[in-house]
This record gives C-alpha cells, structure tokens and sequence, in this order.
C-alpha cells in the first residue's frame, strides 16, 4: 500500500464519486475484483454503481441491479446489458429471473426485440402476448420457429391484410404454416361476410391440384414429399392417408365455389376408385345383397335395376336403357339435401354395376364391328382402319363424358360423327350412328345442367358486385373486385361456348343488363378518386416532361460539373422508380426517355471522366519524376503541389479513379513516410521533453504544499532553475510551473506573515505586562512574575530591550527617578501618536498640535534637504509600530487615550498599505 493510499485510503474509496467511477473503470487492482459486488450494491453514486455493474459483467448481477436499484440510469443500463443477453443466449437456471424482469419492462421497443429475438422460446412467448401490433405479430409468425407459439400467434391475428402479406412470405419459406395462414385467412373471411373468398378459393385450388395429382399417381407416400419411394401395401397405406387428409380439409371449407367442388369430387372418385378393390365378376353380380333399409327408396329401386341388367345378357338396347337409367339416378342424386351413408353406398354400388355393364357393352359392340369388317372384307385395308378410328374416337368421346369434361366430350363426338359420316354406306353401323346419337343427349344434358349451374354462378357474381362497399373500400381495391368478378363472368361463358357454336355469350340478356348495371353502380362511387388521380398523375407527367427538358439541356452543355449530372442522373433513377405515379398508357413511353436521358448523362459523364483520368495520369507522370530529386524538402513541396492538383482535376470513374490513386500514391508515398517518421521522432523528443517538464510541475506542486516552505526554498530555486533550461517549454507546463510557484510564495508568504504577526503578539503581550507592572508599583504592589509570558525569541532586540526595562523596574528602589523615567517614555509614546495621526490623515488633538507641526517641519525639513532616503509606507509604519512598543510603560493616566489613538491611525495606516 503506498503512503497516498495509507493517508487517503484506496482510490475506489475516495469523497468524490468522478474518482471512485475512474478506478472502478479501469484500475486492475486485485482488491477491487473481490469489492465489486459490494460496490455495484451500495455506492451511493449511480455511475459509481455502474461502472461496477460493467466490470462484473455478470447476468445476475445485473438483474438484481434492476430489480432493487430504483434509479433510472441504473434500471436503463440494466435493461441495455440484459436485451443484448437475452437475445444471445439461453437462461437456463436464471429464466425465472429474466422473466421477473420481462414482466418490469415497459418499452415497446425492448419488447418487441425479446419478441422478435430472445434465446428462450419462454421469453419470446411472455413477450408476444403484451404486444398487440397485429402487423409486429405477423412478421413474428413467419420467423418464429417453435411452432407452439406460431400456433398462438396465427390464433390472435385478426387483421385481414397482415394475414395476406405473411401469406406471401410464407408461400415458399413454409408451406404447412401458409396453409394455416391461408385456413386463418378463410375463417375471416367467413365470419365478416363481406363476400370476398380468395383465401378459400386458393385453399380449395391447393386442395383441387393435389387430389388430381394423387389421381395421376404422382404420389410418393409422403404428402407430397417426393423423397421417399414407399411401394406395396406401404404405399398404398399413405395414398389412402392423403385422400382422407384432403378429404378432411375440404370438409372444413366454407361453401366452396360449386365448379371447384365438382373439380375436386371428380379427382377424389378417380382416388376412391383406385384404393377400392375391383368391382366382382357378373356372376357375383347374379348374388347382389339387398338394398339398404335405411336408404332412399327410388335410389334402392334403381341399383335393383342396375343388377337386374347385368344379371341378363347385353343385347341392342342395353346402351339406352343404360344412359337412360344413369340419368336418372343422377337426377335423383341431386335432389337429395344431405345425402346418408346408405344412400353413399347404394350410389357407389351403382356405379360399379354402371361401369360393369358399359364394359360389357363395349365389348359386345368391338366385337360386332369386327364381325362386320371380317365380312365385308376387301383386298385393301381402309375401311377397317376408318372403323379402328371411329371406335378410338367413340372411346375417347365416353371417356370424356364419365369424366365430366363437356369440352373435350364435344369435341370427341363431333370427330367421331365426322368419321361415322366418312365410313361407306354399308361399312357405317346403325350402332355407332346410336351411340354418337346418345352421347350427344348425354352431352346437351350436361349442358343444360351446366347452364342452368352458372346462371346461378352469375347470379352469385352479381350479389357479389352489390356487396361491394364502395364507401368504406380502397377504389383500386374496387377496381380490382370489379375486375376480377368480370373475368369470373368471362370464365363462365367460356365455358359454355364451344367451338362451333353459333352464340358468342352463354349469359341471358337480362341477367347481363343487370350485371353490368351493378358494375356501373359500384364503379360509379369510385370514379371521382380515380378522375383526381388520373389528375395528378397527369400533373405528374406534365413534370416529368419538365424534368426531361432540363435534364437533356443540361446533359448537352458540356460545360456542366459532374456533380450536377450526377444529380440529374440519380433524379432519372429515382423518376423510374415511381413510373407508378404516371398514367400507365403513358409508363412505358416515360421509361424509355428516361432511359434516353440517362444514356445521355452517362456519355456526358465518361467524357468528364476521361479528361479527369488524362489530367491524372499526367500528374502521375510528373509524380514518377520526384524519385529522382535528391533535395528531399523540394520533393515535399512538389508532391504536396501534386496533390492539390490531383484534387483539382476532378472525379473519374470509381474502379479507374482508384487504380489510378494507388499508382499516383506509388513514388510519393516514400517521401510522405519519411517525413512522417521524422515528425514521429520530433513528436517523441517533444514528448520525453514535456514528459520531464511534467515531473518538474509534480515536484514544484508537491514542495508547495509542505508545511513549512521555507526549508525547500533551495529545492524549489533549483527547480526553477531546471525549468528554465528546457527551450520553449509548451505554454499549459509553463502555466502549471508558475501557478506551482505562485502557490509556493504565497505559503512562504503566509507563513512569514504567520511569524511577524507571532511576534508582535508576543511584544503586545510583554508590553501590556510592563504597563500593568508599573500599575502595581505606583500601587504599592510587586511587579507581576515574569513566568506568565510567552517564550520570546533570543534575536528579538525588542523583547530584549522590554525585558531589560521589565528587569529594571523590578529592582527599582527611587520610584519618584522611575517615574520621571516613565514620563520620558510617555513623551515619547505621544511623538509617536501625533506621527501616526500625520500619515493616516487624522486630526490630532489642541495638546498636540504645536507638536505635530514641528513634526510636519521637520519631516519637510528632512526631504527637502535630501538628508534621508523617502521610506515607503509600510516601512515608516513597521518602524512606528517598533518605537510604540519600546516606548511602554505610559503614564496611568494617559495610558488609554494614547493607546486608542494609536490604534486608530494603525487601523487607517493598514487599510492604506492593504490597498
């Protein structure tokens, strides 16, 4: 422990909380390490306290800081250390604590960076659930990885938008948490009523693409995952998992759009008819089991009717009877509200016994076609080919109707009628001219039922165009509903013209009148903000126009600064940034002058940045030359010249402007290193020569604050001295040095002044004891002792005299020669007044005025005479107060007057000399 510290005590103990915040900073003493938590909890000093908190760099103590400690800066500094910590690491053992601390935390800021980054899934959850920001909680979702807390927030977001912009991210990032999204975005729109269902049309959409790919067989086991290759009963087992998997989500769709059901039942009867074992052989058929009790009767009746036909052999008419029957079970089918499970069997039954006999058929009329081409059978081969043909196409045509596809159905029969029409008289057969014939009924079937379908959709699509809230809804928003309920109506007359018809639009007069007066309406309500915006983004091309003629007369000024085509230029950038803002039949126009104007910028700028790379390259040129200047300093000079008209010639481009720097910096950067490292061993000099100057200050300072100055005044002068033959010390030292003195002199000073005014205590003392010792011999008493005073200095010549006269007095034996001694010294103490009273100005009085002239004369007598040196004031007074005190004892009686006199003019003479 050094003498400072046993005096002061350690510097993390020091009265001044600056000094106790710089040790703990900084100071590596061992003692602090093992004090620091003490000091973080009980320094009365805030930054104190801190700079404690941040040595330890501990989490727990840093929690307890800001638990207990009720100071802001505290409590701000802890929740600083604590985000950064909480969102790096897991808090294992100390998570208890940080969610106490969570749970003190009022900033939304900190919050949401917990939310958004904490290590502990605790943390980021206790976070989340005071945040409300449904658009915060939204960018959470689709970063947050446990999948718990994903769950949670998807549950709480209700804002529609958010919704749909997370979707987006998650669209390729997470498919399973976008389809969640996507569910969520369905709820909503459900529950508003508000007519808008893209979120389940995409669903039903996601759910239409994978039952038609599970119906195609790209179907791997996995839900879609194609890595794995399960095959055999393994395979099977996760085809028939997806199916009941589709089949579960599209069950919790709301009301989805009737074509896309149809879509969707189409692809999953191909699945169900794949993962059921095959319909059994006609003689199974003959054994069929009863109809259901349960189930619907005209459905039980018509299955009986279905097995009773394929109980019997196929003959002409099984074909009509068999479209006939088909019909109307569907007919039937359709009317029925809620289908029940009987009636699902009894449907399925059906159509196996359906596709059974179809096979049969078919079969039958294959082999009768064949039977006809073997008898009539010619040397060449293209009736039979033509037959081939027409049985593909009439194949293809029954194809195409079980699967429900009227497009591709119409366009089969026709090529199949045409081939029929092409065979010869007795080569055509009446049973493909009937099965064309039935397909066709099927087929305008079908049509009816799929117009009668779509009128509905379009009565749909008009209640949608009311529904449309003009008033409350964005009018591009409207716009675009208007849109796509446009391009919905379109779709379905698509689907209702086919190739050939003679109709241009499936969609009945009336029902279109209304539909494009709901149009009207709505659009109606949205025309004035479009006609303003239309405004202002005329407005703003009518700017641009401006910009663009500005801009090309300052591109064609080749006196133009690059600055300010660099500024035309990234104004262009910026223009095509916001082409938005433009009329859109007017963008791409506006794009391409753009693009003009640039192209202009940018030649305008390559010419500025050729003659700036030429002028450098010169100076680079000059540069190479100063390798061979032997005047070191005139190479300086020329390359500092260098440089400034390095900085004159301008910009060049970025990538040749560097090369060309590192080649100008080449041959210069030598002279510049030298000169630095000459500076550098200046600097050092100059440092090591203040460093000495400081440590002559710390001396100076420390032998001005001795007690007693006057025995280093030798030391001091050599310091002065030492200080004196260092050359142009720097001005604060030299400052430092002399306020070093000054404080030195005034101690001397003041200590000097300590001892006179001590021993003018001690002749005041001694000169009171003679006054009052004469007092007791006129009195008839001894003298006072002498043991009473103070110890006088030995080279006191006052003391001694006063002494001398004391000692005098006291062996006196003629009190009458005292006396007239006593009266001498009493004239004299009465000179000394009037004297005094002459300097300080005071009157003196009728007694003693006579003698203050001869004073006054004398005095004037004296320097007129140039008999004596003028003496200064305070000398003059020092002296006079030197005979006052030699003059005691007084007489008695006049003792006090003379002694107030004296006083007062002392009083005034000391002001004079303190001034």
């Amino acid at each position: 422990m050094s003498f400072k510290e046993r005096l002061f005590g350690p510097p993390w103990e020091s009265k001044d909380a600056d000094a106790r915040a710089r040790s703990v900073a900084g100071s590596t003493d061992p003692r602090l390490s093992e004090r620091l938590s003490e000091i973080a909890a009980a320094d009365p000093d805030a930054g104190v306290r801190i700079a404690a908190l941040k040595r330890l760099a501990a989490e727990s103590a840093w929690l307890k800081a800001r638990s207990d400690d009720t100071d802001p800066q505290i409590r701000a500094a802890a929740d600083h250390f604590l985000l950064r910590s909480v969102c790096e690491q897991p808090g294992g053992d100390r998570l208890q604590s940080r969610l106490a601390w969570l749970a003190a935390l009022e900033t939304s800021d900190a919050l949401r960076r917990v939310a958004a980054h904490a290590a502990d899934a605790e943390m980021r959850a206790a976070a989340l659930g005071r945040i409300g920001s449904q658009g915060f909680l939204g960018d959470c979702l689709v970063s947050e990885p446990d999948e718990a807390i994903a769950e949670q927030l998807l549950a709480r977001l209700e804002q529609v938008s958010t919704l749909k912009r997370i979707a987006d991210k998650l669209r390729k990032k997470h498919k399973g948490r976008h389809q969640a999204v996507m569910r969520r975005l369905a709820e909503l729109e459900s529950e508003s009523g508000s007519g808008a269902h893209e979120a389940r049309d995409e669903l039903a959409a996601q759910l239409i693409a994978q039952a038609e790919k599970l119906a195609r067989g790209d179907f791997s086991g996995n839900s879609g995952d194609s890595r794995g290759d399960n095959r055999g009963d393994n395979r099977g087992d996760n085809r028939k998992a997806e199916f009941e998997r589709l089949a579960e989500r599209w069950a919790a769709l709301a009301s989805p759009e009737p074509h896309l059901a149809r879509r969707f039942d189409g692809a999953m009867r191909i699945v169900k008819s794949a993962l059921e074992p095959r319909p059994a052989r006609p003689q199974a058929v003959e054994a069929a089991p009863e109809a259901p009790e349960t189930g619907d009767a005209e459905l039980a009746r018509m299955v009986e009717q279905a097995q009773a036909m394929a109980a019997r052999p196929a003959g002409n008419k099984t074909a009509d009877t068999l479209n006939k029957l088909i019909s109307a079970f569907d007919r039937h089918w359709n009317t029925l509200r809620k289908p029940a499970p009987a009636d699902e069997a009894m449907r399925e039954r059906f159509r196996a016994l359906c596709a059974e006999l179809q096979a049969r058929e078919q079969a039958r009329q294959t082999s009768s076609v064949k039977a006809a081409a073997s008898e009539h059978e010619r040397p060449n081969s293209g009736p039979a080919e033509a037959v081939a043909e027409l049985e593909r196409a009439l194949e293809q045509a029954e194809q195409a109707l079980s699967a429900g596809d009227i497009g591709q159905s119409h366009e089969a029969i026709r090529k199949a009628r045409s081939l029929n029409d092409k065979l010869p008289g007795r080569g055509r057969s009446g049973e493909s001219s009937g099965r064309i014939a039935r397909m066709a009924g099927k087929l305008k079937e079908m049509r009816d039922w799929q117009h009668w379908s779509n009128n509905k959709l379009r009565e749909r699509l008009i209640e949608r165009v009311g529904e449309i809230d003009s008033e409350n809804l964005h009018p591009d928003a409207v716009t675009e509903r208007l849109k796509e309920l446009r391009q919905r109506w379109k779709e379905l007359d698509e689907q209702e013209v086919l190739p050939g018809d003679k109709r241009q639009f499936a969609a009945p007069q009336g029902q279109w009148r209304r539909f494009q007066r709901a149009c009207k309406e709505a659009f109606d309500a949205a025309r004035p903000y479009l006609e303003k915006r239309s405004e202002v983004r005329e407005q703003s091309h009518q700017e641009l126009q401006a910009f663009l003629d500005d801009a090309r007369a300052v591109a064609g000024d080749p006196d133009t600064p690059n600055d300010k085509l660099i500024r035309y230029q990234r104004a262009a950038r910026e223009a095509i940034r916001n082409l938005d803002t433009l009329p859109p039949k007017l963008r791409g126009k506006a794009a391409g002058a753009l693009r003009e104007l640039m192209d202009s910028i940018s030649a305008s700028l390559d010419r500025h940045f050729e003659a700036a790379e030429n002028e450098k390259r010169k100076l680079i040129a000059e540069a190479r030359k100063l390798v061979h200047e032997k005047d070191r300093a005139v190479a300086i000079d020329r390359a500092k010249a260098l440089q400034a008209e390095w900085k004159k010639a301008g910009r060049g481009r970025r990538k040749v402007d560097d090369q060309l720097w590192n080649e100008f910096r080449e041959p210069i950067d030598p002279l510049f290193e030298d000169l630095k490292k000459e500076r550098d061993e200046r600097k050092q000099v100059e440092h090591e020569h203040a460093e000495a100057l400081k440590q002559i200050c710390v001396r100076a300072e420390e032998l001005a604050a001795v007690d007693d100055p006057e025995s280093v005044a030798g030391q001091v002068s050599g310091l002065e001295d030492e200080f004196n033959r260092h050359n142009a010390p720097p001005p604060a030292l030299r400052k430092r040095f002399e306020r070093a003195l000054a404080r030195y002199r005034d101690q001397v000073q003041s200590a000097r002044e300590a001892q006179a005014q001590a021993k003018r205590a001690h002749l005041a003392a001694l000169s009171a004891h003679l006054q009052d010792s004469w007092k007791n011999i006129l009195a008839g008493k001894a003298p006072l002792p002498t043991s009473d005073l103070p110890e006088i200095p030995e080279d006191d010549e006052v003391a001694r005299r006063l002494l001398a006269r004391l000692e005098q007095m006291t062996q006196a034996t003629d009190v009458e020669a005292l006396g007239r001694e006593i009266d001498a010294q009493t004239d004299k103490a009465r000179q000394i007044v009037v004297e005094m009273e002459c300097l300080s100005g005071l009157e003196s009085p009728e007694e003693d005025r006579q003698r203050r002239m001869d004073y006054q004369i004398s005095r004037l007598s004296n320097r007129l005479g140039g008999g004596a040196a003028k003496a200064d004031l305070d000398s003059e007074r020092a002296e006079l107060q030197r005979r006052w005190l030699e003059s005691f004892p007084h007489h008695i009686g006049q003792s006090g007057s003379l002694k107030k006199r004296f006083e007062e003019a002392d009083k005034i003479l000391k002001q004079m000399t303190a001034g």
